[in-house]
């Protein structure tokens, strides 16, 4: 499905000193509407709503978090990326249910060469697929990698390398330069969003045909994005919000179809 355009609307503040939300990273919709972001410096997970008003915090014992989802059954997923490692928690108390590492699960081996030595370019988005009853998780960089893992946490079941060769391109960068800091599942599309920092755009990737359909430029839709770090859509798919690590944003486009 094409998409005609993304237009900026609006953005807000969502920085908060006192609260512990200065760089937000990740960005997801829960089952009633909300969003929710997380901050690894201060430990905790932020809900907020379309406004960028903070609706309730938790706190949770993990650094490195990156990327935030919701699963089948409304309960959170977050990636840590220091100790390459997703972990599920109760949205309601904060209270972690389930930890577990990219390395101790089957097909890992199809990566891990990827993971000796990623440094600050190991998983920094985490997305859920309920078409097909997976969960998504996005390597940064040194390769860009997009990971299906199955949604009981068991087995990784397909690799995307995010490549040149798969249309994940920008004219001022090389294609092994562009990096990748969030994503999102477009249900209505069946797509996917993925954020990329340097290049400062959003590619929208069919992971059924392996390759980019569209890509939008922050700057060109009428808002430059300092260090998006998340992204996600509204029930609808008819809004794209991507919050900014830099400037503790959330920025709000219109996606024309």
């Amino acid at each position: 499905m094409s998409i005609g355009s993304l237009q900026f609307e609006t953005s807000f503040s969502i920085r908060h000193e006192d609260l512990g939300l200065l760089e937000p990273s990740g960005l997801a919709l829960d089952p009633e509407g909300a969003l929710w972001t997380v901050c690894d410096q201060s430990k905790r997970l932020f809900q907020i709503d379309t406004n960028g008003e903070i609706l309730a915090t938790r706190k949770v014992d993990n650094r490195g978090l990156e990327g935030i989802t919701f699963d089948a059954e409304g309960n959170i997923l977050v990636v840590d990326e220091d100790a390459g490692k997703i972990l599920k928690y109760d949205p309601a108390t904060g209270k972690e249910i389930a930890d577990r590492r990219l390395k101790d699960m089957d097909g890992f081996c199809a990566v891990a060469r990827y993971f000796e030595e990623a440094g600050n370019n190991g998983l920094e988005g985490i997305t859920c697929d309920p078409l097909r009853s997976e969960i998504l998780l996005l390597k940064e960089a040194d390769p860009g990698l997009l990971i299906a893992v199955s949604d009981d946490l068991e087995r990784i079941v397909a690799v995307d390398y995010l490549d040149g060769g798969r249309g994940f391109v920008d004219e001022e960068l090389k294609p092994q330069a562009i990096d990748f800091s969030g994503l999102c599942y477009d249900r209505v599309r069946d797509l996917f969003w993925i954020v990329s920092d340097q290049a400062s755009r959003v590619f929208t990737y069919d992971r059924r045909r392996g390759k980019v359909i569209q890509q939008f430029s922050f700057g060109a839709a009428g808002k430059p994005i300092r260090k998006a770090e998340g992204v996600t859509l509204d029930r609808e798919s008819k809004y794209l919000y991507v919050v900014s690590d830099a400037d503790a944003e959330l920025v709000r486009f219109r996606i024309v179809d």
